[in-house]
Order: structure tokens, then sequence, then C-alpha cells
């Protein structure tokens, strides 16, 4: 359990500080291009959720990331967890903390990391954590059934849920 906190706290710190860096480094309009044709950083305010969704909608950008946490909340409490969903569930929740703070407290999430071949997107520290935590709970469905075992459910071998 010390390890979801530390993850947790560590994404969130992580995304605070990149988040931090950018307002003072990058706000009035500078492009530092760390790999040319890669990897820019770009001082972006997003108002929305995911690429804008649903901006300007201030209450909608405070409320679905708290049913998404409600919903991991009530699907996990039914299963045992393993270390690989427990990391998961901590970069899904660490990146959805940030931003979340990010909301409550300026109105926008702060977003940074630019790249030029997806140039329709540009995201922040948050946003790769929630995604990285996405694509591991996807992973352990399709190829790890070990992980979705309920806690109700008996260990008895191979034959077990």
């Amino acid at each position: 359990m010390l390890a979801f906190w530390g993850i947790l706290a560590g994404v969130f710190s992580a995304d605070w500080a990149v988040k931090a860096w950018a307002g003072a480094a990058l706000k009035g309009q500078r492009v530092w291009r760390a790999l040319p044709h890669v990897l820019e950083f770009r001082y972006s305010e997003n108002r929305g959720m995911a690429l804008g969704f649903l901006s300007g909608n201030v209450l909608a950008s405070l409320v679905m990331p708290i049913v998404a946490v409600a919903a991991w909340l009530l699907v996990f409490r039914k299963y045992r967890p393993t270390p690989f969903t427990r990391a998961a569930s901590a970069m899904m929740l660490g990146g959805f903390a940030g931003n979340f703070v990010d909301r409550l407290m300026l109105g926008y999430v702060v977003d940074m990391l630019y790249f030029p071949f997806l140039p329709w997107f540009i995201c922040n520290v948050a946003d790769i954590a929630i995604c990285a935590g996405v694509l591991m709970l996807a992973v352990s469905l399709l190829f790890r059934p070990q992980d979705w075992r309920e806690k109700n459910a008996k260990d008895d071998g191979p034959s077990a849920p």
C-alpha cells in the first residue's frame, strides 16, 4: 500500500513541478524545442478536458473526474488488488489529482508537452500518467487474469476466477 501512495504522490509532485516550471519559463509564448520534430515545451491553458472537450464548462470539468474516480472505486472494491493494478491505479489517480487541483485552483489545466507530429495534441505529466495507468489496466484486463480475482472468491488454484 505504501508503493500505491508513493506512486500517486510522485505523479502529483512531478506534475505540479513541471507545471510550475512551465508557468515560470514558458508562459510568455516561449517555445523550447527539447527534441526537434519530436518534443517541444509550450505553455497552454486548457479550460476543458482532454483535447479541450467541454471547454468553458467549469462544472462539468470538475464533476467528471469525481465521477470517474467514483466509478473506479466501485469497480475496484470488488477485486483483490495486485501490485500491477495498484501501480496503474496510483498513476491514474495521481494524474486525476494533478489536473483536478489545477481546475479547482486556477479554473484551467496547465499543459506544456507538445509533439509536433501530433499538432492537435498538447498535454502534461498528469495526462501521460492517466494514459499510462489506463493502458496498464487494459493490458491487465486482456493478458493478466490473475489481476481480476474477486475479493470473496476462494483461491482454488487454476479454476478460480
